[in-house]
């Protein structure tokens, strides 16, 4: 007989909204038809902006990327719960929240398991207001203090040993004077120096391909050097 079996965790804040989160959080169709969504945003699969508890959240199952998609969308081998994805996630993002670093706060994960292959899902809260760098820099130039705003914040996570394994533009949000790094899918904490090099590079990678992906990316060499200005100098 194959093991099934459904692990769930939820933020004591949501505590009370236990047995209504287990239903709803996770069901898209279950959440359109009582009119919570309020926005959705295509990717490799969809994400969906939702209200809950009073709450503005986000709900993202955990989709599988590369030549493996071709064999499970969306299904991860079991190789125990504290090396799911989605409890790996949530305890990371349970850290940042006790060192104070700007990023989404915790609702809720899901992890359903069936024999050696488990599927997940998380919900964090949505950082209300804000614009994907990403998303900002193809609508236009952004100033260099918010550059350096942006180096600052990833030399705050790097001296906490936080290690963003995807970070590009998509990845920040920009709230005002505000910057917050989201998706932590993968992220652990380090020691060392190592990885702090291949973080930037990763996000100075993706800058580089998204310039030439889209028809108007506005990243400039002097945008990277206030960055990393930012960086030196927090």
């Amino acid at each position: 007989m194959v093991d099934t079996r459904q692990y769930f965790f939820i933020d004591p804040y949501f505590e009370k909204q236990r047995q209504n989160a287990t239903r709803t959080l996770f069901d898209p169709d279950r959440l359109r038809n009582q009119k919570r969504i309020t926005r959705e945003l295509k990717g490799r699969g969809s994400t969906y902006f939702f209200k809950f508890a009073g709450k503005n959240c986000v709900l993202r199952h955990y989709w599988r990327g590369g030549f493996v998609r071709k064999l499970s969308k969306d299904g991860y081998l079991w190789l125990g719960l504290k090396r799911s994805r989605a409890y790996r996630e949530w305890k990371i993002l349970e850290k940042i929240r006790e060192l104070g670093l700007p990023a989404p706060r915790t609702v809720a994960i899901r992890i359903q398991r069936k024999g050696l292959v488990c599927r997940s899902d998380i919900v964090t809260t949505e950082i209300e207001g804000a614009e994907s760098f990403g998303k900002l820099l193809r609508n236009g130039l952004m100033e260099t203090d918010v550059w350096e705003k942006v180096g600052s914040v990833i030399r705050n996570y790097h001296d906490h040993g936080i290690f963003h394994q995807d970070l590009n533009a998509n990845n920040i949000l920009v709230n005002q004077d505000q910057i917050y790094l989201i998706d932590f899918d993968r992220a652990r904490v380090c020691k060392g120096e190592w990885w702090k090099s291949r973080m930037l590079g990763r996000l100075k990678g993706a800058l580089e391909k998204s310039r030439f992906k889209y028809q108007a990316f506005h990243y400039r060499d002097e945008d990277w050097r206030a960055l990393m200005a930012g960086y030196e100098a927090a």
